[in-house]
Formats: structure tokens, C-alpha cells, sequence
């Protein structure tokens, strides 16, 4: 395969990458959503007050899961096509620490219930 040819087999490659990365945020999301809505809707034996507060988290968590996302394809997106390196990641440490937050207040509720 000539040079030119795996060159932009390369650049397609890493385009079809980020945008299954894209997706994989994208879905981190929605089972961010339906866990918060789950804490709520359903009646697990923690009083309502810490289910509202770790749904309340975890819907947050999903707004700026979304948001990483659409800002992390676009970054890299960019990068990749004027050949820059690839941004950090943002909120990744926030978001499982906002998860571990939630999983806590669950825990605290639960024990206190």
C-alpha cells in the first residue's frame, strides 16, 4: 500500500475512533440519567431525601458527561485534522468522583435508614 494511501487509512481510522469515543460519552450519560431517575423512582430502602441527593448528582454528572463529549470530539476532531496533539481529558477525574459522591450519600442513607 503506497504511503498516501495508509496515511489517510490512518486519519480515517482516528477520525472513526473519536467519534466511538464520542458515542461511548454519549452513552455514559444516558446510564448516568436512568441510574438518578432509578434512585427516585423506585423504592429502595433509603430515605427519599439522600435518593433525591445522589439522583440529583448523578443527572449533573450527566450534563457534563454530554458536554465532555461534544467538547472532546470537537478538540480532537480539530487536532486531528491539523495534525496537533490530542487534548487531555477535562472531567473525567470530576465525573467518577461525582459517581464515588453519590455511591457515598447512597451508603450514609442507607446505613442511617
Amino acid at each position: 500500500m503506497p504511503h498516501d494511501e495508509r496515511d489517510k487509512a490512518a486519519e480515517a481510522q482516528a477520525a472513526l475512533s473519536n467519534e466511538r469515543t464520542f458515542l461511548s460519552w454519549i452513552r455514559t450519560a444516558l446510564a448516568l440519567i436512568v441510574t438518578g431517575v432509578a434512585l427516585v423512582a423506585f423504592d429502595l430502602p433509603v430515605d427519599l431525601g439522600w435518593r433525591l441527593g445522589a439522583g440529583a448528582i448523578l443527572l449533573l454528572l450527566a450534563i457534563a458527561n454530554a458536554a465532555q463529549a461534544l467538547y472532546s470530539w470537537r478538540a480532537n476532531d480539530r487536532a486531528l485534522r491539523h495534525g496537533e496533539e490530542i487534548p487531555d481529558l477535562r472531567s473525567g477525574a470530576w465525573i467518577a468522583w461525582g459517581v464515588v459522591t453519590s455511591v457515598m450519600l447512597l451508603l450514609v442513607g442507607w446505613v442511617m435508614s
